[in-house]
């Protein structure tokens, strides 16, 4: 077995059984760095962060409570596999108490199972989800837009005064108030490098990186991982797909070997009521600090 543990996260890449090479994981991702002193209660912008991700999932959940069925299914996924497989309702749930550690400090992340585990992380995931949307988007390139007009059509002249002044004074209210994802990511990181003592010196050399054309998706998947670590101390959770399909044998062998716990990754999830779905949104929406169902028209959109 090629196995070992660093600081807190290990890095598996093939296990030998009965002279089969059974491929775990994947070695390219950073040693997750967790301080158990560290208070694990989210300040400043990286909580600003973790709200600004959590408002948008619960746009999903709100699409599911405007549907009204309980076996809606939802065509998103927030790119954690163990969290992406539960009903709806689960996650919510789920959400609502990570978020309550994580926004509130009440609960203790060391006691996370791999669930709860997986749906903290998911917050971070969404994120990187939207990068790749906003990097899809800007390939998109305007010159294959089939849009066609007569030059004769096109009116040069015309200057709208009222429209160009209400969008050259920023735009709709509050605009230019509102900070990227990538904005929001640097600010987190740089904070918490401050906390651990760096200087500003040393935080600048380790955000420098090389545009690669591809959206710089590994950079900002690195700092995402590195905030995500103040609350997760491993990502064992990312092995219950394969752990699971596993022979049971080489399964317990590995769970041995990396000490993760026999039934660690069997815990269920409780499915609340239609009542309890109803409240723990409301409560999710004022962590985030969005319009809770109540507050929005009956005509509008989910999105």
């Amino acid at each position: 077995m090629v196995a070992k543990r660093c600081n807190e996260w290990f890095v598996v890449v093939a296990f030998t059984w009965r002279g089969c090479r059974v491929p775990i994981a994947s070695p390219w991702r950073d040693k997750v760095i967790f301080d158990p002193n560290e208070s694990h209660q989210l300040t400043g912008t990286h909580a600003a962060l973790y709200r600004e991700s959590l408002g948008v999932m619960l746009d999903v959940f709100r699409e599911a409570l405007f549907d009204g069925s309980e076996d809606y299914v939802s065509i998103w996924s927030f790119g954690v596999t163990l969290f992406d497989e539960l009903h709806w309702q689960q996650q919510l749930s789920l959400l609502l108490s990570v978020s309550r550690c994580a926004l509130n400090g009440s609960g203790d992340p060391e006691k996370w199972s791999a669930l709860e585990k997986a749906s903290f992380y998911a917050v971070y995931r969404n994120v990187l989800s939207y990068l790749e949307i906003e990097r899809d988007l800007e390939r998109m390139d305007a010159s294959e837009m089939e849009y066609t007009l007569d030059e004769d059509e096109l009116d040069l002249e015309d200057d709208d005064d009222e429209y160009d002044d209400e969008y050259d004074d920023g735009g709709e209210e509050g605009e230019e108030d509102e900070q990227s994802w990538q904005e929001l990511i640097t600010a987190a990181y740089q904070e918490k490098c401050l906390r651990e003592g760096l200087t500003p010196e040393e935080i600048e050399a380790y955000l420098r990186y090389t545009p690669d054309g591809d959206g710089d998706l590994q950079h900002w998947f690195s700092l995402l991982e590195s905030l995500a670590d103040q609350m997760l101390d491993d990502r064992d959770f990312e092995m219950a797909a394969t752990l699971m399909d596993a022979d049971p044998e080489i399964a317990t062998v590995i769970k041995t070997q990396l000490g993760i716990q026999p039934d660690y990754f069997i815990a269920t999830a409780d499915e609340p009521s239609s009542e309890a779905v109803s409240q723990m949104f409301e409560e999710l929406a004022q962590l985030a600090g969005v319009p809770t169902s109540g507050d929005r028209d009956d005509d509008v959109a989910p999105f």
